[in-house]
This record gives C-alpha cells, structure tokens and sequence, in this order.
C-alpha cells in the first residue's frame, strides 16, 4: 500500500522517510521539473525495482539526485569547463554526465564509464537526501514511453500502488525534464534537451546538439 506524505514534512514523517529510504523503499517525490521516481542510490534491490517500475530497458541507467557533499564521492573531473557549468547552473534542472568513481557499486556503472548526476534546487529532494544520508536514483516518475508525472494525482492513475510513498509537495514545474550534457565527449554534447537550452549553456561552454 502506498503512503502519501505532505510536505512540508513533521517530525514524524521524518522518520518515516528516513526509515523507508534505510529499508529501500522506492519513493515518488516532485522536483523542480517533473516528478521523480527513486530512492537510495546505493540499492540494488531500489535500481531493479524502478527498472520493473518503469518497464524500462536495463541497458539504460538511472541519473542520480545528489547534494553537494555527494559530488566528489560519486565522480571524477578535471576540466574547469564542468566546473563552470556547475557554477552557472546548480542547484538546477541540468544533468551531467562525468566519469563514475570506479569505487562505487557494480550497478551504477555502465560500458560507457559515465555517471549521469543533477544538484536539484527542490527542498523537497535535498531534504530527502539530507535524511536518508545518501544520493537518490532520480529518473522521471512515469512508464517508460509515458509521459512523466507532474503531479500527485498522475501518480496515482499511471503508477497506482507500486511505490511505496508519495511526496505531495508544491512543485513549481515546467513540464519539462533537465537538459542532459554530455561532458565525457569532445565537445560537450546535449543528450536530451530540456529546461536549460543550448543557447544559455553556451555562455559558458561550447556545447553541440
């Protein structure tokens, strides 16, 4: 049975999530774009049941949301143009593709070596993190060839009970997913155009269609 929470959160709900995440629960949970779908992003049992949940293909992997504190644990940089794109654009709907700390979990990682990451500025999600004292599988909250959730109430008649809890949050969305770059490539590529277009990501870098 699903259980929806309210945000702003009381104590109790607290440590309710907290134990959901602990227990590897899968959580619905508004962003500053769509609705997300995850939970800890260290669980295997959490990556295959949003798989299931989706009815997604596992050769694609799931984004992670993260705080600050996650970045440098998760991934591996050195290119000052990453650094100026996190700068302009976090906490943000921008997604980042970097190289993944080989140290991490076998089913983060993929063939390519990357890592797809967002700093979300939702309340929501960084207090989520904050209380489950761990990065988030982040993917959009739908089926896969769905469009995704924006609000509670597209939850429950796309997704119905098969997570475990639902935030149900004021979420100031645009309808649109984060843009996703690319930087392991040469130049900087957008994946999946979203929130942030080319034109302002280029005021920092230079990033190709």
């Amino acid at each position: 049975m699903t259980t929806l929470i309210k945000y702003p959160f009381t104590n109790n709900n607290e440590s309710f999530i907290t134990n959901m995440l602990s227990e590897n629960k899968v959580l619905a949970f508004p962003t500053e774009t769509v609705y997300g779908l995850g939970g800890n992003a260290f669980s295997k049992e959490v990556a295959d049941r949003i798989y299931l949940i989706k009815q997604r293909p596992r050769n694609k992997h799931f984004p992670l949301l993260i705080s600050m504190k996650w970045l440098k644990k998760l991934c591996i940089w050195n290119d000052p143009r990453i650094d100026d794109l996190i700068e302009a654009f976090w906490p943000g709907p921008l997604t980042l593709i970097l190289k993944i700390n080989p140290d991490l979990p076998e089913h983060l990682k993929n063939n390519s070596g990357g890592l797809a990451v967002r700093y979300s500025r939702s309340t929501i999600v960084q207090r989520l993190i904050e209380l489950g004292e761990c990065p988030l599988i982040g993917t959009s909250a739908n089926r896969s060839n769905l469009p995704p959730c924006t609000t509670a109430d597209d939850l429950k008649l796309q997704l119905k009970e098969d997570v475990d809890v639902v935030i149900d949050g004021y979420n100031k969305s645009e309808n649109l997913s984060s843009t996703i770059v690319h930087c392991m490539m040469e130049p900087f590529k957008i994946i999946r155009q979203g929130s942030i277009p080319l034109k302002e990501l280029n005021h920092i870098c230079k990033i190709i269609k």
